[in-house]
C-alpha cells in the first residue's frame, strides 16, 4: 500500500500586502477583483446632512421600527446614506421614503468644510485616532462607499466638536479655579448648571458635567437633561478628580437626585 504524501507549498510573502489565489500570492491590491466604487465627496457630506435634517438634526445610530402605523420608520443615518447611493432600489426596504439634499444641507457642507480645515492649520499630531479617522474620510475628492457609514456621522461629529471647543474655551476662562467640593463621603447639595453630557451604552445613563458655584462636578443620571439647564441637585461626594478633557479640578458625585429650580 503505497501512501501519497502531500505536497507542500511554500510561499515568501508580506502577509499586509498579498494574498491566496489558486495556490499562488498575488498582491492585494490585485486580487481579480473590482476596485471599490467611490462617490464625489461634496455630494456624500450633501446626503449626510440631508440624513441629518430628516432626524431632526440628531445623529441616529440603530433604525428604530414601530408597530403603530401612525409612527414612521425613524432609519439609522448610515442607513439613509448607504439609501440614497444604492444603484438597485428594489434591495430597499418598502418603508423608506427617497430624499434628495436641499440648497441649505449643501450650505451646511462648506460650513462643514470650512470647519474641518482648522484641523489641517493646526495639525493632526495631537488628534485622538477617531478624530483622525473622521478626517480621513474627507481627505480626498471622492469617498469609497464602504466609508459612507462614517461620512454619516460627520454631521453630529461637527456639531459636538464645535460644543466642545467652545466649552474648553469657556472653562478655561470662567472655571479655571475651580476647588473641589468637601471629601468622599461628604454630602453636596446645590443648583448647577448642565454644561456637557455623554451617554454611556454600558450604563445606559449620561455622563454630565456640570458647575456649582463656580466649581465643576460630574455624576451619572439616567435621565436626559439639556444643555444649559438649571437644575437642583442632592448627592454625595465619590472623589475629587481633574476632567482630562477640560483640565480642570472637578468633584466627581454619586447617589446624585436632580430637581427642578
Amino acid at each position: 500500500m503505497h501512501r501519497h504524501k502531500k505536497r507542500h507549498t511554500m510561499f515568501t510573502k508580506n502577509p499586509l500586502t498579498s494574498m491566496v489565489v489558486n495556490n499562488s500570492y498575488v498582491p492585494a491590491e490585485n486580487p481579480n477583483r473590482l476596485p471599490l466604487k467611490t462617490v464625489p465627496l461634496q455630494k456624500a457630506l450633501a446626503v449626510a446632512h440631508a440624513a441629518y435634517r430628516i432626524n431632526g438634526c440628531t445623529y441616529i445610530k440603530h433604525t428604530q421600527r414601530f408597530s403603530e402605523d401612525e409612527n414612521k420608520t425613524k432609519f439609522a443615518n448610515k442607513e439613509l446614506v448607504k439609501f440614497f447611493f444604492e444603484e438597485n432600489k428594489t434591495y430597499l426596504p418598502s418603508d423608506f421614503t427617497g430624499f434628495s439634499p436641499t440648497e441649505e444641507d449643501y450650505a451646511a457642507v462648506a460650513e462643514t468644510q470650512k470647519w474641518l480645515k482648522r484641523y489641517i492649520m493646526l495639525g493632526l499630531g495631537d488628534l485622538d485616532d477617531f478624530k483622525k479617522d473622521m478626517l480621513a474620510c474627507v481627505s480626498d475628492d471622492t469617498v469609497p462607499v464602504n466609508a459612507l457609514g462614517r461620512i454619516a456621522f460627520i454631521p453630529e461629529f461637527v456639531k459636538r466638536d464645535q460644543h466642545e471647543t467652545g466649552l474648553k474655551k469657556e472653562i478655561r476662562i470662567e472655571y479655571r479655579n475651580s476647588q473641589y467640593l468637601g471629601n468622599s463621603g461628604d454630602k453636596v447639595e446645590g443648583v448647577v448648571k448642565i454644561l456637557d453630557k455623554r451617554y454611556s451604552s454600558m450604563w445606559e445613563s449620561y455622563n454630565y458635567t456640570a458647575v456649582m458655584d463656580g466649581n465643576l462636578v460630574s455624576f451619572m443620571n439616567k435621565f436626559d437633561h439639556a444643555i444649559g439647564d438649571m437644575k437642583q441637585i442632592k448627592g454625595k461626594v465619590k472623589e475629587k478628580q481633574v476632567n482630562t478633557l477640560f483640565g480642570a479640578n472637578e468633584t466627581r458625585l454619586n447617589y446624585v437626585k436632580i430637581y427642578k429650580v
